[in-house]
């Protein structure tokens, strides 16, 4: 039975002092091999295309070689047909989660919290959905303090933090449960600033 990731039920998990692991999604990672893998092909298959009608037309081969749009495709063929699967290979081996605790908010690759991720919540101002380009998709964000962002980022940089996507929880229904938690636990700072 799938783990209950509701709002209500993260933020009692939370105030128990339990940590949530909101995990990768697997249907998310192979979606993405399979949409690399199809573009791949297609590139290969029009790159396969343009070489032979060159060729047939009896054209040199150096106009191939020399044609920079040719290296497009040959690099796009690399980057979607083994470039792709082998970084999908490795985010499966990985099992990144997401980890919400009364402190903050971490990474954490086979279960462990990956050292140096952790943000606590007294480090931001709000945790936001929307856009962050205009006319782009909206994205989850944590809006940082001034003096996080000096930390963290350096002086005069943007304050704002996307979080990645890929985890079982869109950003649409991420974004409830990390604004209710931040709510909650920004006000009490655990440990030293």
């Amino acid at each position: 039975m799938p783990e209950d990731l509701s709002p209500a039920t993260v933020l009692r998990r939370l105030e128990r002092g339990q940590s949530v692991f909101i995990p990768s999604s697997i249907r998310h990672i192979v979606f993405t091999l399979i949409f690399a893998l199809v573009i791949g092909v297609g590139l290969l298959i029009a790159f396969v295309w343009i070489v032979a009608a060159t060729i047939s037309e009896g054209r040199s081969w150096w106009l191939v070689i020399a044609n920079l749009r040719m290296w497009a495709f040959v690099v796009g063929i690399v980057g979607c047909l083994l470039v792709a699967p082998i970084g999908v290979a490795l985010r499966l081996r990985r099992r990144e989660a997401l980890v919400l605790s009364p402190a903050g908010v971490a990474l954490a690759r086979h279960g462990r919290v990956v050292p140096g991720t952790l943000l606590p919540w007294h480090d931001m101002e709000a945790v936001v959905y929307e856009r962050a380009v205009s006319r782009g998709p909206k994205v989850l964000a944590y809006i940082l303090t001034e003096e996080a962002t000096r930390r963290l980022r350096g002086r005069g940089l943007n304050p704002r933090w996307m979080v990645r996507s890929g985890f079982v929880l869109s950003h649409r229904r991420l974004h409830p449960i990390l604004a209710a938690a931040h709510a909650r636990f920004s006000a009490r700072p655990y440990g030293h600033r």
